[in-house]
C-alpha cells in the first residue's frame, strides 16, 4: 500500500519536470546570447540611421559658404547643425545597445568636433580607441581635435602613431598639422592692430 500513495506523487513530479522544458520552450525570454545578438543589431540599424544623418550635415557644409575644413573656427549651418545633433542622438543610442562598437564612439567624437563640443569630442574618440588602439581614422581624427583645440604635440603624437600603423589617414593629419602651422606663422607675421 505504500508505493500506492508515493505513485501519485512520483507522477505528479514527473509531469512538472517534463513540464517545465515545455513551457521554457515557449516563452519568450531570450537568453543573454539571443538579446546580445538582438541588441547588435538594433545598434547597427541605429548607428547607420546617425551615419546617414552626418552625411547630410557633411552635404549640407559642402554646399553652403562654409569654410574650409581646417579652419575650426567655422560653424555649420543651422540645417547642419540639426543634423549633426540627431546624428549625436543616434551614434549614443547605437553605443547604450552595443558599448564596444568602436565606429559609433569614433562618429560620436565625429559629431561633436563638428559641433565645436571638442573635449566631448576627444571623449568618444578616447573610447574608440581604447576599445581598438589600431583604430587609424580615430587617431587621425583625434588628431585634427588636438589641432583645433591648439595641442600641437598631441596632434604630432597622433601622426606618428598613424606612421607606425602605415595608416592612408597619416597623409590627412600631416596635411592639417601643416596648414595648421603655416596660419599660426601667418598670425604671428601679421598680428591685428599694427
Amino acid at each position: 500500500m505504500r508505493t500506492d500513495r508515493r505513485f501519485p506523487f512520483i507522477l505528479a513530479l514527473a509531469v512538472l519536470l517534463a513540464a517545465g522544458p515545455l513551457h521554457a520552450a515557449g516563452s519568450k525570454e531570450k537568453s543573454p546570447a539571443e538579446k546580445a545578438s538582438d541588441d547588435a543589431r538594433k545598434a547597427t540599424g541605429i548607428y547607420n540611421e546617425g551615419v546617414t544623418r552626418m552625411e547630410r550635415a557633411d552635404a549640407i557644409g559642402l554646399k553652403g559658404n562654409v569654410a574650409h575644413a581646417y579652419d575650426y573656427s567655422a560653424t555649420p549651418d543651422g540645417k547642419a547643425i540639426r543634423e549633426y545633433e540627431q546624428a549625436v542622438a543616434s551614434f549614443a543610442k547605437a553605443i547604450a545597445l552595443d558599448p564596444k562598437m568602436k565606429e559609433a564612439h569614433n562618429n560620436l567624437g565625429y559629431c561633436y568636433r563638428k559641433l565645436g563640443k571638442l573635449r566631448e569630442s576627444l571623449a568618444a574618440y578616447d573610447q574608440a580607441i581604447a576599445l581598438d588602439p589600431a583604430f587609424a581614422q580615430a587617431r587621425e581624427y583625434r588628431g585634427e581635435t588636438y589641432l583645433a583645440l591648439g595641442q600641437v604635440d598631441k596632434a604630432e603624437g597622433e601622426l606618428a602613431e598613424l606612421n607606425r600603423l602605415k595608416s592612408r589617414y597619416a597623409g590627412q593629419l600631416e596635411k592639417s598639422i601643416g596648414l595648421y602651422r603655416e596660419r599660426q606663422a601667418q598670425a604671428a607675421a601679421h598680428p591685428e592692430g599694427k
